[in-house]
Formats: structure tokens, sequence, C-alpha cells
């Protein structure tokens, strides 16, 4: 069963209020179909992770092809799952499905984990590898082993510079056999849906030993349950966007390539706004 992705318009469609059975936690009514969709995907990931350390010790290899064939489809399955028993409405601009080069450079705006695991199910037919902290190699199930087995681009934010360079350098080479980076630009999550600035050395690192195009998204709605205490809250009612903003060439210079990513971050940015202005007026 493929995941039914809501196709991004202008316009959105209101949805109609109900009444849906909750229990109280804390301070938090959580809804039973939230307390449902956390215990799945826990328990999903429990599994996962539990059989990709085993295939990992039997052969990682085959781990390794195992993951690149079927993540997609896994992300995807968890995004299904926060739609049905979550409650959580996903945009997807259809742009994003179809036409990009392959392979390129994902630069994105970043607001939740759970980024990794949309643009992982957005872009079926491209192999992403993400720019992503090592901090996340360890104690999170299923994520840290996908991280770990498929080779992304661990960054040690206490390691310095030279290390940082080495691990965005080697994921430019990796890119020469088809794979495409991922970077969130920013450089860090935004807690309240803002555009921060874009940085552009990590770009440039990777661009530097293989040049791609880039491929510009904006994403919208992970801030709202970036923490477990917001994802509590409940999902309902959020609106959860991925759109397309545009294919940049950046060149070959230090220059170019800075131009480019700034104006990745002005389209992101112009995008998120219109969301953000849509759903004031819808509110």
């Amino acid at each position: 069963m493929a995941l039914e992705w809501r196709v991004q318009r202008p316009a959105g469609r209101l949805g109609v209020a109900r009444r849906v059975p909750s229990i109280r936690a804390g301070h938090y009514i959580v809804t039973m179909g939230t307390a449902i969709f956390l215990l799945s995907i826990s328990a999903l990931l429990v599994l996962w992770d539990f059989f990709l350390k085993a295939t990992s010790v039997i052969c990682r290899p085959v781990a390794r092809s195992f993951l690149n064939a079927r993540v997609s489809h896994m992300a995807a399955h968890l995004m299904r799952l926060a739609r049905v028993y979550g409650h959580l409405s996903v945009e997807l601009d259809d742009r994003l499905t179809i036409g990009l080069p392959n392979p390129c450079l994902v630069c994105a705006n970043h607001q939740s984990m759970a980024d990794i695991a949309v643009l992982m199910a957005a872009f079926k037919s491209h192999s992403l590898r993400f720019v992503a902290k090592k901090e996340l190699t360890r104690g999170f199930p299923a994520v840290s082993e996908v991280l770990r087995i498929q080779q992304h681009a661990l960054i040690d934010r206490h390691g310095g510079y030279r290390s940082t360079v080495k691990a965005l350098a080697t994921l430019g080479q990796r890119a020469k056999h088809g794979l495409s980076p991922v970077v969130f630009a920013e450089g860090t999550r935004s807690r309240t849906g803002e555009v921060t600035r874009f940085h552009t050395g990590g770009v440039r690192s990777i661009l530097e030993i293989t040049p791609l195009p880039i491929v510009g998204v904006a994403i919208d709605g992970g801030y709202h349950f970036a923490s477990m205490t917001n994802l509590l809250k409940n999902l309902r009612g959020i609106t959860y966007r991925i759109g397309f903003v545009g294919v940049f060439d950046p060149g070959t210079t230090k220059r170019s390539i800075g131009d480019a990513v700034e104006a990745v971050q002005d389209s992101v940015a112009q995008q998120i706004n219109e969301w953000h202005s849509l759903t004031a007026v819808q509110g």
C-alpha cells in the first residue's frame, strides 16, 4: 500500500471537528489515536532496530543493500501511521516526486527529527545521505542504525573543524557514485518555524568535491511536535508541509555557491511565510 500523500494546493481543505476518546496524562489530554500512534511507532522502531542490528552483525553489506532498497518505504510507513492514528495532515508538493535531477544536493530548512523521515519518503528515486549530528548514532532505535549502516555524514560538534571537513568531503566523494547529499543549512532546528540564516560551509565542502545542482526544499509543521511534550498534545490539526522551491545552479566558485545558498534561503522563507499566512486566514 503506497503512502497516500495529499498534494499541496494553494487553498487548504478545512477538516470537520469531531470528538475523539482521550486519556489524561499529567497536564495533557492524550487522544487514543495519539496513544496508539506512539505505541505503534515505538514498537515498529524497536523491531526494525533489532532486525538491522542482527543483519548488520551477520553481513553489513546485506543490511546496507536492504536499507538502500527499502528505507523510503519504511519512512513512508511511519508517516502513514502518523496520518491514520495521529491525525497528522501531510501535504507534499508533487514536483518533488518527478523530474528532479538525480543525483542532486538537497538544501532545506530544519524543524524536527521527523524531517529526515519525511524527506526519505518524498525522494523515493533518490539515495539520500544526510549531514547529521554524531549523537544521533546512539540511543535512537532504527534511526541510529540507518545513519551508521548507510554511512551518512556524521558530524561531531566537539570534534573540531578538521573532522567536520573530513566527514563532508567523504560525503562529497560518495556523491560521485549517485548519492544525493541532504544539508539542513540552518545548522540546527528552528523551534518556532521561522527560517534562520543558511550557512554555506557544508554545502560548499560537498560541492567542491562533486559539483551537483541544488534542489531547494521548504519544510513546515515539524516544530509543533519537536519535543515529546508537544507530541503528547496530539497531532490533530497540525499540517506538515514539504514544498519544492526550485533547482539552483551553484556554479563552481565560493561566491557563486554562497549566492545559490542565499537564493535557496530566500525562496524557503518566502514559501513558509506564505504557508503561515494561509494558516492564519484559515484559522
